[in-house]
């Protein structure tokens, strides 16, 4: 019934290829989920956003390998998989925490109509009227509103997935075997690889939980907590490894619009949730109800603070709403009838009981804890709570209908674009602002200096250098930062443009660059290069010697003129692998190489099939590759992620093999004593 209330609401999007918001994110995601179906098994390097960034950088895999599966599988459009994927996973996060709550030891009846306001009321939108303004009522669908507007389908996912690992993991906790522990472990791995944001709330989840006193004796608890969690990463950890953590946090306080660590706010906000769980204690509450408040008040704090008095706790706390959401109705789930069961074992345990009796053929029904309802009561309160249901589920039906419109999408710039792009000059850079950048992906494998994931941006200088070119007003400086990153093209626009967000302040200035295409005043330049390869033999000192601000180029012409008089042949052989050939008669000791640096690119000099030599491989003061030639005539450039990728490939196998070997040795014990007998 959970399920189909959900689904009744976001009925159209099980069935829409693509719909108008294209605004939305989502394009980048639908983008993404296409590159993962066309490009598996080959994820090492993603070479198609900010002049190529670490695979696991552009966002946690899980939701759009989902989705990339089901378009391969079922042969659909990738439009359409993400949003039956992303509808079927809304429709199941109502289900997911009834049976959470469940778990937990709430009773049958308070969780389900917990859960059933789960699925169409929102105590954020009551408290927070900028939210409620946005969305547009009192009774607006929040979780919808996020996920089609505002493109947050992986947000949606986690938020499926948290209480699934919640279940998981106050079960192993409870009941120590090590299944449950291997399945709490794989949930919470599966959450961090859904959204960063997702993964943080499992963090408060877990916090909560800790402080809230399950077990007397709390050192042995937090060591069981520790240890699922370090499992879990291990099981993640390919995606999530040291580099990427430092990348997103050093990231994300830029995107967030310049958010600024408040420590003592974020003393405050701790030591309030210290002195909240003390309290708890102190009034003998139980396990459960201190969780249930402890987690209200961690998602809470974070978004009323920021939408009462615009303080940040933590980088972009107004996302935190639908956390604050979901925590408030598995409180109310948890905390409804609980002194009616406070005598119970189970219920101080949180631990999964036998119903007392069989409640088929009588009028009485039975709970976990053996709290007895009349099946009178119980229907009368269900169809009372369906026929408030039911006007607001119509009103969210009829709201979704609005924002799910579907759209031609081959009539769209960002379609036009992409499509041309990918046909007449495939493979070469381009800058695509605003939304045709979102969309570059989701229809060609056109790489671009913009990208659609700020967060993983490994060169962050380039956010200075995209900034400059979307706020400044010369076009000499524009083009000599196009060129050094080698762009080939730049898509422009004014204000008349059918791109939404119109990023350019001062598009004047691509007045007398050569057009590559138009269409009204969406237009294609190509950016003057006498060299399009992305490789070049220079000399050393033709390096940029030291970064100069993004407002000044200057420094940079002495490097741009080597690289139009020093061209090598580039030609991708794999999503993370390049090959060079030096033609130039008179080649310099270095090729300088305009793609992002990491310290997982090798470099191998080659003089005939059978002989490689390791080359030396650094970063300019660009962010860019160098490499030493030492004379061979071919090098090949390879990703392999360096000995960090590696071992965290190793060990997230390892780990995977722990689990099931401590899962599946039980369970053929088990079947081999069934067989003797």
């Amino acid at each position: 019934m959970l399920f189909s209330v959900n689904a009744f609401v976001t009925l159209r999007l099980f069935h829409s290829d693509y719909i108008a918001q294209m605004p939305s994110i989502e394009g980048a995601f639908i983008g993404l989920a296409r590159y993962i179906r066309d490009h598996f098994p080959d994820l090492t390097w993603m070479p198609l956003w900010y002049g190529g960034i670490p695979f696991p950088d552009s966002y946690p895999p899980l939701l759009h390998t989902l989705v990339a599966a089901v378009s391969g599988l079922g042969r659909i459009d990738i439009g359409l998989a993400y949003h039956a994927v992303t509808a079927t996973l809304y429709s199941l996060g109502p289900v997911a925490l009834y049976w959470a709550a469940r778990r937990m030891g709430a009773d049958r009846l308070p969780a389900f109509l917990a859960c059933l306001g789960y699925s169409l009321l929102s105590p954020s939108i009551w408290l927070g009227p900028e939210l409620r303004h946005d969305i547009g009522g009192w009774f607006a669908p929040c979780r919808l509103d996020a996920m089609v507007r505002w493109g947050e389908g992986p947000h949606i996912a986690s938020l499926t997935l948290l209480p699934l690992a919640l279940g998981l993991m106050h079960t192993a906790l409870q009941r120590r075997r090590p299944g449950w522990y291997f399945g709490a472990a794989l949930a919470m791995a599966a959450v961090v690889l859904s959204n960063w944001i997702g993964g943080f709330a499992l963090a408060l989840i877990a916090g909560a939980y800790v402080l809230a006193g399950f077990s007397a004796a709390w050192l042995p608890l937090w060591a069981r907590m520790a240890a699922m969690a370090v499992w879990a990463y291990a099981l993640a950890a390919p995606f999530v490894t040291p580099s990427t953590i430092a990348t997103i946090m050093a990231n994300a306080p830029l995107v967030a619009g310049g958010y600024k660590p408040n420590h003592l706010l974020e003393a405050a906000f701790l030591a309030g949730a210290l002195l909240l769980a003390w309290g708890l204690r102190k009034a003998q509450a139980e396990p459960r109800a201190r969780f249930a408040i402890l987690l209200a008040y961690l998602t809470g704090a974070i978004t009323l603070c920021a939408y009462w008095f615009k303080l940040s706790i933590v980088p972009q706390p107004e996302r935190y709403h639908l956390e604050m959401d979901m925590a408030f109705w598995l409180a109310a789930a948890l905390l409804a009838g609980k002194t009616t069961r406070a005598s119970s074992p189970a219920a101080i345990s949180g631990d999964i009981g036998k119903p007392l009796a069989d409640a088929r053929g009588s009028d009485r029904s039975h709970d976990r804890e053996g709290v007895v309802y009349s099946n009178t009561r119980m229907r009368v309160i269900l169809a009372a709570a369906l026929a408030l249901a039911l006007p607001i589920a119509i009103h969210q039906h009829r709201r979704a209908q609005d924002i799910e419109k579907p759209i031609a999408i081959r009539s769209t710039v960002e379609y036009e674009i992409s499509r041309w792009l990918g046909g007449h000059i495939p493979g070469q850079r381009v800058f695509a602002p605003g939304t045709i950048g979102f969309w570059m992906q989701a229809f060609s494998d056109t790489p671009m200096l913009t990208g659609g994931f700020d967060n993983g941006m490994r060169n962050t200088f380039l956010q200075d250098v995209n900034y400059q070119i979307y706020a400044g007003n010369r076009q000499d400086t524009m083009l000599a930062w196009l060129k050094a990153f080698g762009v080939s093209a730049v898509v422009g626009g004014g204000s008349d443009s059918r791109e939404f967000y119109h990023p350019y302040a001062h598009p004047e200035k691509f007045a007398g660059l050569p057009e590559l295409w138009r269409d009204g005043p969406d237009v294609i330049y190509s950016v003057p290069r006498r060299c399009t390869s992305l490789a070049h033999a220079i000399e050393v000192s033709d390096l940029v010697a030291t970064r100069p601000p993004a407002y000044f180029a200057k420094p940079l012409e002495h490097y741009l003129a080597a690289l139009d008089n020093h061209c090598a042949g580039f030609q991708w052989i794999g999503i993370g692998a390049a090959r060079i050939f030096v033609a130039d008669r008179k080649p310099g000791p270095i090729l300088s190489v305009q793609i992002a640096w990491d310290k997982g690119w090798s470099a191998y000099g080659l003089r005939g099939l059978d002989h490689a030599s390791k080359l030396p491989v650094w970063q300019d003061k660009l962010g860019q590759v160098v490499v030493e030639r030492r004379g061979y005539p071919f090098i090949d450039l390879v990703y392999d992620g360096g000995i960090e990728q590696q071992g965290a490939r190793w060990l997230s196998a390892l780990a995977l093999l722990a689990g099931l070997c401590t899962t599946g040795l039980p369970a053929c014990r088990f079947l081999r004593k069934r067989a003797n007998s």
